[in-house]
């Protein structure tokens, strides 16, 4: 468990070592940083070949923990459990965050912050090992939390820009509010389990106790539905996605790194490591399918009239996210993270591709690019690995994302035939969207004239992730991710007709998308009126944004401003004031009866005593 330790702690004694002594030195920090996370990956396969030797022995769990918070019989522990899923997670959040890193050394390299960048993905990198590693839900939520402060440093990099710094807050904010639920829902199952005497945080003890614990079918799926607010939030899911398409105001590789195989990806991972928890509710795995097969869909259609690159593919993540928490939340976590691996693949491809056409034609407007000449045959790299991982996305035969996608439908089959078809929609939107992003790029005829401005080939530093991540995206289906997942082939006779009927969704949605955006349809289409309301609330993204807009403008500045009138005036004048102003009032006029005349005091008191005589009297003889 050494080498896990390590994995842990380098990206933080990299992130502070930058951030205190390398911002000067903007260069070495750079390559200080990806050389961390390089090394963080060769310990990971290390790790993994040293586990899977001594498996037969000591099996595929291993657990290492020191006591860190004693108080009176609670007991929080500061440990790493390592598994299957969690050595898949570490080889995907090592493997791809270090040629994004690689990729950012050449990306960023004329940016002034480019050491206090470094340091961020080093902080980064850290918070989310901490996630994939915790073997308790207290440290988990800590780690939960620092990735959420670490996503806002790099998604608002450029703070100076209003957008960048806007959509830093609203990122982090949004999943705040699920995050809040999170926690309920930890210290309300911790409390519930130490009534019983079966309190812990510990993932290992917790998959013991809970089966042990007596806790009503209502509350299993309220603490159910808390703890997947947070997965809500961290995946962006409905009605807390609206943060991820705002994210793209970061750096692209920020992006890549967000949307591809780390932030985006803790929640689904969360969700499969308390899969044991969340089985014991039904009702609680129906709400989480529902709410990932619906935000596919939603997510997948909002992509079809997007314009910016980087946004048609921020949407396209919210879609495949959705798909990754149908599938467990249909009680199929080897699938769901089965699609989580390819998907950091091809996802971070598209990102990083992305990235290399933003750098040349400087502009992220898929029209604009299309009015470009010669992208393919002056950027061959760049287009021929976004092509694949476009084929892998859509899901075409033999690509990584063909193998996961299938698991995934398949798993949908055999639920509510609504998701089914839900999620075959989404198969449909997804090769629409992407075909219209490719013809945009690629297929559609090019003014004639000369290109002023010719485009470009990007560096080798560039070029080599592409290149790795193409093939990963191409061939990641073959990697033995099904035996190690525990991931069934499926059966021939429904797998042949979901197989099928997938790939007449994605080829349809393809073809239909080249015959409309490159023989000059698209004006036709888009403005007809039958496709006028449908592309307005398209356009709006189902007015999500408008109703969080109206509901802080209007609801919560009321109700803010009806506290602070209520807080100025009730509590503070007539409480706080009030009571002082009365305070002092009695004291005036006690103080005129000191008039230091020892007769009237004798007057007084003679006064009094006589009162309580006749009182006395009164009440022993009335």
């Amino acid at each position: 468990m050494e080498l896990a330790w390590c994995i842990l702690w380098i990206p933080f004694l990299i992130a502070g070592t930058i951030f205190f002594c390398l911002l000067s030195r903007p260069r070495l920090a750079g390559w200080l940083s990806t050389g961390g996370m390089f090394t963080c990956f060769i310990l990971v396969v290390s790790l993994l070949f040293q586990i899977q030797k001594n498996a037969a022995v000591n099996g595929w769990v291993l657990e290492s923990s020191i006591r860190w918070i004693i108080l009176s019989d609670v007991t929080i522990e500061f440990g790493l459990l390592v598994n299957r899923l969690s050595l898949l997670m570490l080889l995907i959040v090592t493997g791809v965050s270090s040629l994004i890193f690689l990729y950012s050394t050449s990306y960023m390299k004329d940016e002034p912050g480019y050491a206090r960048y470094f340091a961020s993905l080093s902080l980064f990198a850290f918070s989310m090992l901490g996630i994939v590693l915790a073997n308790n839900l207290i440290q988990i939520f800590i780690f939960w939390e620092l990735v959420g402060v670490s996503s806002y440093l790099l998604i608002s990099f450029w703070f100076e820009k209003d957008s960048a710094a806007t959509a830093g807050k609203k990122a982090f904010l949004t999943t705040r509010a699920g995050d809040v639920g999170m926690l309920i829902g930890i210290l309300f199952l911790f409390g519930m389990l130490s009534r019983q005497g079966l309190g812990t945080f510990n993932f290992l003890l917790l998959q013991t106790n809970l089966p042990q614990a007596a806790i009503p079918a209502g509350v299993m799926t309220a603490l159910g539905i808390l703890l997947f607010l947070g997965v809500a939030g961290k995946s962006a899911q409905m009605p807390l996605h609206v943060w991820l398409p705002d994210a793209m105001e970061g750096p692209t590789p920020v992006s890549a790194l967000i949307h591809a195989a780390t932030m985006v990806a803790a929640g689904v991972f969360l969700l499969a490591r308390l899969q044991f928890f969340f089985v014991m509710s039904p009702d609680a795995m129906h709400v989480i399918a529902w709410t990932g097969g619906i935000t596919a869909f939603l997510a997948g259609s909002i992509a079809i009239v997007q314009n910016d690159i980087k946004k048609i593919l921020a949407y396209s993540t919210l879609s495949q996210l959705g798909y990754m928490v149908m599938a467990l939340g249909l009680d199929n976590s080897g699938a769901g993270m089965f699609h989580l691996t390819t998907h950091a693949f091809f996802k971070a491809l598209l990102f990083l591709g992305a990235g290399s056409l933003i750098h040349a034609m400087h502009t992220q407007d898929i029209w604009v690019m299309s009015e470009r000449k010669n992208i393919f045959s002056r950027m061959p790299v760049t287009s021929l690995t976004f092509l694949a991982a476009t084929m892998a996305l859509m899901g075409i035969p033999f690509t990584s994302g063909f193998f996961s996608k299938e698991e995934i439908l398949m798993a949908a089959h055999g639920g509510p035939a609504p998701l089914f078809w839900l999620a075959m929609i989404t198969v449909f939107f997804t090769a629409f969207y992407m075909g219209r992003l490719t013809t945009a790029l690629f297929l559609k005829p090019r003014p004639v004239g000369e290109d002023h401005h010719p485009v470009h080939e990007s560096g080798w530093i560039v070029l080599i992730p592409l290149v790795i991540l193409a093939i990963f995206s191409l061939g990641g289906g073959y990697l033995p991710l099904r035996e190690f997942l525990g991931v069934h082939e499926a059966l021939a006779e429904s797998g042949s007709f979901v197989k099928w009927l997938a790939l007449g969704c994605s080829l349809s949605g393809f073809l239909l998308a080249f015959l409309i955006y490159s023989v000059g349809f698209a004006k036709e289409f888009t403005a007809s009126s039958l496709f006028r309301i449908p592309k307005l609330v398209l356009e709006r993204k189902y007015f999500f944004d408008d109703f969080y807009d109206w509901l802080i403008r209007d609801v919560q500045e009321n109700i803010a401003k009806g506290l602070d009138w209520f807080e100025r005036i009730v509590i503070v004048e007539w409480c706080v004031n009030g009571t002082a102003r009365l305070t002092r009032g009695v004291g005036d006029i006690l103080r005129k009866l000191q008039t230091g005349a020892v007769q009237f005091y004798a007057l007084v008191f003679t006064i009094g005593v006589t009162a309580l005589l006749y009182t006395l009297i009164l009440v022993r003889h009335p």
